[in-house]
């Protein structure tokens, strides 16, 4: 028997060396003098000391070191913000050497958030009598994941207030309602929830990437209004600190964005909500990817060039006269007057623009093309006229009807976004005869109507979602 022991002992003493280093942490000791000396933080663990006033009982005393100590920890997240004038603890319950959930309220003179902080242990407690009543020391503990945690969270509530801010000056987000100075949007939890519902997300590490990312995204849509920012993102190693570029309305520009940068083949891209975190494709390196975000900038396609095609169809009783061209017309002198947009010219085989438009056609034809064509869009006109003979005996009037909509695909996003329909009011147009030529005449009055901003109705009003 003692023979065994010796070899077991043997063995171990034999071994401990080789594996000491994988379980010291695991017995890591917290120093006596520890309520002298606070241990230091680690890469593991951050640690806070509290003490108590003279309290009667040792349970009181214990609880109110612990409330020292949680709120110096908060201390340490919360004081790195710049102008704080506020910042209380709320406790869900205390109970000993058991883990323990906390909200930490940070106040500044504009801004407000609340933070949860979990995992938070008692690491060692000691007590002693102060005249009649109890001292107590304890030493609390919460890991770095969880630590970090908290600080990026109010890293990024902090950058999306900065965010709303910036979108309420430029007139794109509502103002916060009545209430709380620095509260969140009406009908969200904060201004993280509010940022990821109306915005764009772009974040890469690179800021000359980020930087060239503004180009980027100006040129995909011209009219984006765009706000920078520092924000956290979790990576394989931890809470990364990303270069941010945030576009107002997701709805709008993340879809296109997201294929835009897709078809760049630069990068790797992790969504996040609307959160589009890039890294440079199979580890081709930052200036890699800086250089061909930079080509691919220079090469998208003008966007200030689009094709036109379309059908413009008057009725009459002897059929349907085709070949006009007044609402393209229309059209082509409002995107230069109010948009700045310039029409080129493609062929276009007539298989796509005879008789009845083949949008989807037309749509193939132009992708399969896109090497050869300049413009970056292409617009897709449907204009018409329809007519209503009248009934004389009862007398009434013949009536003309004109209405348009436009079809545009951009080849750069690969989206084909559509406009409602305009038409002229009912009743407002009546040839004299139903003669073809008074028809005609009647049918291109009511077409150049809808080009009128004098009128009800204005063409350039539904151009403009098509074209900002």
């Amino acid at each position: 028997m003692k023979r065994h022991l010796f070899s077991f002992f043997l063995v171990f003493a034999l071994l401990a060396p080789i594996f000491a280093p994988l379980y010291a942490p695991l017995f890591a000791q917290i120093p006596a003098d520890w309520d002298i000396r606070p241990p230091r933080d680690t890469d593991s663990t951050v640690y806070s000391a509290g003490v108590s006033q003279p309290s009667p009982t040792e349970q009181a005393a214990l609880a109110d070191a612990w409330r020292d100590a949680v709120r110096s920890l908060a201390y340490s997240i919360g004081t790195h913000f710049q102008g704080q004038t506020d910042l209380t603890v709320q406790s869900e319950g205390y109970a000993s050497g058991v883990e323990d959930a906390y909200t930490l309220s940070v106040e500044t003179a504009s801004f407000s958030a609340g933070v949860r902080l979990t995992g938070v242990r008692e690491a060692a407690r000691k007590i002693e009598r102060a005249g009649g009543g109890y001292v107590a020391r304890v030493l609390a503990s919460i890991s770095r994941e969880d630590y970090n945690k908290a600080l990026a969270y109010l890293d990024n509530e902090m950058a999306a207030f900065r965010a709303y801010g910036f979108f309420v000056q430029k007139g794109l987000a509502p103002p916060a309602g009545a209430g709380k100075a620095g509260a969140a949007p009406a009908g969200f939890q904060d201004y993280s929830a509010w940022l990821h519902s109306a915005c764009v997300i772009i974040a890469v590490e690179d800021a000359r990437i980020a930087e060239q990312m503004d180009g980027f995204i100006k040129k995909v849509y011209r009219n984006a209004v765009v706000f920078a920012d520092i924000i956290i993102v979790d990576a394989p190693s931890g809470s990364l600190a990303c270069n941010a570029r945030i576009v107002y309305g997701a709805a709008k520009y993340y879809d296109g964005l997201l294929r835009a940068l897709q078809n760049t083949a630069l990068f790797s891209i992790r969504r996040e909500g609307a959160t589009l975190v890039l890294a440079p494709r199979d580890g081709s390196g930052h200036a890699a990817a800086l250089a061909g975000l930079k080509a691919a900038v220079a090469s998208m396609k003008d966007s200030s060039k689009y094709i036109i095609v379309g059908s413009e169809t008057i009725q009459t009783q002897s059929g349907v006269v085709a070949g006009n061209e007044i609402v393209i017309s229309q059209f082509k002198s409002i995107a230069a007057r109010q948009f700045g947009l310039q029409a080129a010219s493609f062929s276009i085989p007539s298989q796509y623009t005879s008789g009845a438009i083949d949008e989807d056609g037309l749509v193939s034809y132009i992708s399969r093309n896109a090497a050869s064509v300049s413009a970056r869009y292409l617009v897709i006109c449907h204009a018409e006229t329809q007519l209503e003979e009248g009934i004389p005996e009862y007398k009434l009037p013949p009536l003309i009807a004109a209405s348009c909509r436009f079809a545009l695909y951009d080849l750069v996003t690969g989206e084909t976004r559509r406009s409602e329909t305009i038409t002229t009011p009912p009743g407002a147009f009546s040839p004299a005869n139903l003669r073809d030529q008074a028809v005609v005449a009647a049918s291109r009055e009511a077409l150049r109507f809808l080009s009128n901003p004098k009128n009800q109705l204005d063409l350039a009003e539904i151009m403009r979602e098509l074209l900002q």
